[in-house]
C-alpha cells in the first residue's frame, strides 16, 4: 500500500461526514481507501484520525470551517500573494503599503 504526504504546509483541505458528525481538517497524508484527517477542535486539541477515503471531501481553503494557522499562504492564494508582496496582512488591506 503505497502512502501519499502533501507537502508540509500544503496539505489539502477536505471535510469528512458521518451519520453523527462534520469535522473539516487537512488531509495529512492519503492512500486509495483511507485519508489519514487532521484538525483542531474547539478546545484547541489537535487530532489525527484514519478515515474512509468515500466519507471525504476536498474543500477550498475558505470553505473549511477550520483554518490551519501555520498554512503556506502564498501556496493557497497565489494571486492575492503576488499582488501583496506574499504578505496575507497587505492582501486583506491591515497594513499600509505607503513608505
Amino acid at each position: 500500500m503505497t502512502v501519499t504526504h502533501a507537502p508540509y504546509r500544503r496539505e489539502p483541505y477536505i471535510r469528512l461526514r458521518t451519520t453523527s458528525s462534520v469535522i473539516d481538517g487537512k488531509a495529512a497524508a492519503w492512500t486509495r481507501a483511507s485519508v489519514l484527517l487532521h484538525w483542531v477542535d474547539g478546545l484547541g486539541r489537535a487530532h489525527n484520525r484514519w478515515v474512509p477515503a468515500e466519507n471525504v471531501l476536498r474543500l477550498g481553503r475558505d470553505e473549511s470551517s477550520w483554518q490551519d494557522p501555520y498554512d503556506d499562504w502564498a501556496f493557497y492564494y497565489p494571486a492575492a500573494a503576488a499582488s501583496a508582496g506574499s504578505s496575507p496582512e497587505r492582501a486583506v488591506g491591515l497594513l499600509s503599503t505607503a513608505a
